[in-house]
């Protein structure tokens, strides 16, 4: 049995959320500043691509998705936090 989505009145989503903190906002401020510091760890390229980590997409005690750095520069993807290549560089970084 298939369930239809029933998308939300979205004034009646706004007066359901007055009066309660935006929490979102600045955790999304502060992962993308966060994101912004790091360096490729193969290239030490800085432009970097955030993608959702699809083999672990949430992590508990986190109100945002989980995500990995994908470096838009030689092609390699990693963890932001601890720096870890889970897919090696397409492109030489020499």
């Amino acid at each position: 049995m298939t369930k239809s989505f029933h998308e939300l009145d979205p004034d009646a989503v706004r007066k359901l959320l007055e009066g309660h903190e935006n929490v979102i906002k600045p955790a999304v401020e502060r992962e993308l500043s966060f994101f912004r510091s790091i360096p490729c760890p193969a290239c030490q390229g800085t432009e970097t691509e955030a993608r959702i980590n699809p083999k672990r997409p949430f992590v508990k005690g986190s109100i945002l998705p989980n995500k990995l750095l994908h470096c838009l520069h030689c092609g390699a993807e990693f963890e932001p936090d601890t720096k870890l290549i889970s897919k090696p560089p397409t492109i030489s970084s020499g």
